[in-house]
């Protein structure tokens, strides 16, 4: 070594022991820099990683600021380097009604002297690693997330070079991903306040089996919750995979709404004896494809933070009327128009957000009042609205033009798929509702929604796909791929019935096998729900697949579509926030011990919890339990009904905020903000769901509504219930009672008509017999 390189040598030294300075381009890796291991720290973890040859570091971390820049492995006799001095205990367990997962709590001290800008991690190395494995972070990474990157503005579009690409490769705007590129960097680092579980999973496509890591949301330090880091690193030549959870987590770039900012995220200080516990709970399992991973993630998503407990806050009949005063606060006149705008703004924006949707719960109050509203706003939209084709453009202005919106604002013939399926459904759904109710339907609204239908089918038998969006002048795709118009799955089965053509079914089942392969089974996600997202993966389409699924059910009553309508149920599951994440005590939401279960993540791109599921009741979940009696669906369901609550308003008001992401309004509820679509789910779950469900044959009973219930007596001749109110409101209470033959048979859309309904008043309690009727 000569003179020069033995200074400069010694120069670095110094600065890293004074300062912590390192360059950038020094920053450590996660994986191992060889393949000689030290004595597995923990032989049992790694014999139970044995299926998919991997196996365990613990690793103590230096950062410098934001970025690693050591991570030592700690052996059996501990670890004296740079990154501290530290010793470990474990305690492996293998849970005896699992037999394919194990248990981990490892306990680290820290035995020598103070430490600064420091931590620990646990490292999950799987050798013969392959990049076509399927990989998930829930609500955060779908499938890798290894898509094209553009760099665009938010809720651009895409570049009029993509439109008409039948070539165009999956594009999102830029965000954590493993790499699509061979050679290139492949890593991608979040805390677990971007996941709406804190998991790491994956499923290895060549052996057949799944890998499932759960863990907590972080450590605690000074009486504060720091959230746990998860990272996935692959080598160059992707023969090798690393999943890390560090704590404290030190994401070296922050995850925003779109791309990224500089890391605030640091390592902590370490006194002498300081402790910290990480909890895991692994699991391997045999899995024959991807969706069999979501429905082992279905059963097993609590297993580590514990089952939650929701508040009973607001209860159904209140939040309906609630709801139903902001939509109707909306309602919009002038000299020219009278009508139900979908957002704060006077236009109506179709589908998606509430246009033509947010109708349906002011039908349901059946009044005279209520349906010449509607009545005015179907007669305003739909002959304004509605392109020579069949399809809808995007929005209508007050003034009755139409325009563009969000990716259509200099092309507005070229309109979100997503927003036409909506409407054919939801109108569909409006016309069978009228009906039922005994009132008739104008024979110029159902041209309208018949000859869109019509538009459906014609572009499914000249593209065998929908696309992400549509030029609805003529009819031809305007951006390929993604699932943005599954909906129209269900519009076009129900269309079958109304117009008594089986061409619609015929479509129908067509489009359900070929978005269920080509995407779902496939990929592991769907995508393209939202205008302002490009085809980042999203939760609104895995809530129209789910919803459309049941709709090809409840029209064939074919077991088949049940059973991927319960599929694309377990997707959604990866999007609904699992566990009441423990946000800083400064914030509004903290202030007022929310529990934020339930909440529904909306895309990788817009990384925000909201109060629901995005202009749904999300009834699929309820109808899957009512047919199979697995309660893991009624518990989904309830958790998304009792989490929208937690963002309804004193005032009334409620906003699509209910996060704790920290690259989105952390903690916060939009205090005095509204928001159309969360006003209307919230009015579809108090109405498609009910209050109570009951068998009557069998010992079986939910409750989905915010008040308790139990069984006094049951014999032959009915049910004794005590209902109890705990909430500061008057509620009526819809119960679904019903026997064996009765739950065998689909019961359509409009059952809830005939719900029976129980008055309770506020902190009070009623006894209510339910007869049986053989």
């Amino acid at each position: 070594m000569n003179n020069y390189i033995k200074a400069t040598f010694i120069l670095s030294v110094f600065l890293f022991i004074e300062y912590g300075y390192i360059n950038a381009q020094q920053r450590k890796s996660w994986l191992p820099v060889t393949d000689v291991m030290l004595e597995p720290a923990i032989p049992e973890a790694t014999d139970f990683l044995r299926p998919l040859n991997g196996s365990i570091r613990l690793l103590g971390c230096l950062y410098d600021n934001a970025l690693l820049i050591e991570s030592d492995e700690i052996g059996k006799n501990g670890l004296n380097t740079t990154t501290g001095k530290w010793e470990y205990k474990q305690v492996v367990i293998r849970p005896k009604e699992e037999k394919d997962a194990i248990d981990l709590c490892l306990t680290f001290r820290h035995t020598g002297a103070g430490i600064s800008s420091a931590g620990v991690a646990v490292a999950f190395d799987f050798n013969s690693w392959d990049p076509d494995n399927y990989v998930l972070i829930p609500a955060s990474v779908y499938n890798g997330n290894r898509n094209r990157i553009v760099n665009r503005a938010y809720a651009t579009g895409l570049d009029m070079d993509d439109h008409y690409r039948k070539d165009l490769p999956m594009t999102t705007v830029e965000l954590q991903q493993l790499s699509p590129d061979a050679g290139a960097l492949s890593r991608l680092e979040i805390n677990t306040s971007y996941a709406t579980t804190p998991a790491m999973c994956f499923f290895d496509k060549a052996r057949k089996r799944g890998f499932i890591l759960l863990t907590e949301q972080g450590m605690e330090k000074d009486g504060k919750i720091i959230d746990h880091g998860l990272a996935i690193e692959e080598s160059a030549d992707r023969r090798k995979a690393t999943f890390v959870v560090s704590a404290p987590g030190v994401p070296e770039k922050k995850p925003e709404f779109i791309g990224f900012s500089a890391s605030p995220y640091r390592g902590v200080d370490w006194n002498p004896d300081d402790e910290l516990t990480l909890r895991f709970r692994l699991y391997v399992f045999e899995a024959a494809n991807i969706p069999a991973l979501f429905e082992k993630f279905m059963t097993v998503r609590k297993s580590v933070t514990g089952e939650n407990t929701p508040r009973n806050l607001i209860p159904f009949s209140q939040g309906f009327n609630m709801m139903a005063e902001q939509i109707d606060n909306r309602f919009f006149k002038s000299e020219v128009a009278e009508y139900y705008p979908s957002e704060n703004a006077t236009w109506i924006s179709f589908g998606w957000v509430g246009g033509l949707m947010n109708t349906f719960p002011m039908l349901v109050i059946d009044d005279a009042f209520h349906r010449d509203r509607v009545a005015s706003t179907f007669d305003f939209a739909i002959p304004r609205a509605q392109a020579p084709t069949g399809y809808f453009y995007c929005a209508l202005a007050e003034d009755g033009q139409v325009f563009g919106k969000d990716s259509g604002k200099d092309k507005p013939e070229v309109v979100l798929t997503r927003i036409n399926a909506d409407v054919l459904f939801w109108m569909i759904k409006q016309f069978m509702l009228l009906k039922a109710q005994g009132h008739p339907v104008n024979p110029v609204w159902e041209e309208s929604i018949h000859r869109l239908a019509d538009a459906f089918v014609a572009t499914w038998k000249t593209h065998q796909q929908w696309g992400n969006y549509i030029n609805i002048h003529t009819g031809e795709i305007a951006v390929y791929h993604t699932t943005s118009g599954v909906m129209a799955i269900g519009g076009l089965a129900l269309a079958s019935v109304y117009w008594n053509n089986p061409v619609y079914l015929e479509v129908a089942k067509e489009a359900a096998d070929y978005y269920y392969k080509e995407y779902f089974v496939k990929l592991g996600m769907t995508t393209g729900g939202c205008g302002d997202i490009f085809q980042n993966a999203d939760s609104e389409t895995a809530t129209a697949f789910m919803t459309s699924l049941m709709a090809l059910y409840e029209i064939t009553g074919k077991k088949e579509w049940l059973d991927k309508s319960k599929q694309l149920a377990n997707l959604c599951a990866t999007w609904i926030v699992s566990f009441d994440y423990r946000l800083p005590a400064q914030t509004p939401l903290a202030k007022l011990g929310a529990k934020l279960t339930g909440a529904v993540w909306a895309s990788t791109q817009n990384k925000h919890g909201a109060p629901g599921l995005c202009c749904s009741s999300g009834d699929p979940l309820f109808k899957i339990y009512r047919a199979t009696g697995d309660e893991r669906y009624a518990r989904l369901m309830y958790d998304v009904a009792h989490a929208h609550t937690e963002g309804l308003q004193p005032t009334g008001k409620i906003t699509e905020r209910l996060t704790y992401c920290d690259a989105d309004s952390k903690g916060s509820r939009g205090e005095g903000g509204s928001t159309g679509w969360t006003e209307l789910n919230g009015t579809l779950m108090a109405v498609e769901l009910p209050g109570i469900y009951i068998r009557t044959d069998i010992d079986r009973m939910f409750v989905f509504d915010h008040v308790e219930a139990k069984a006094l007596k049951r014999d032959k001749t009915g049910i004794t219930l005590e209902i109890k109110n705990p909430t500061p409101f008057d509620t009526s209470v819809t119960i679904f009672a019903e026997g064996k033959n009765q739950a065998a048979k689909p019961y359509g859309y409009t059952a809830f008509l005939h719900w029976p309904k129980v008055d309770v008043k506020a902190g009070e309690s009623v006894v209510h017999r339910i007869l049986i009727t053989h």
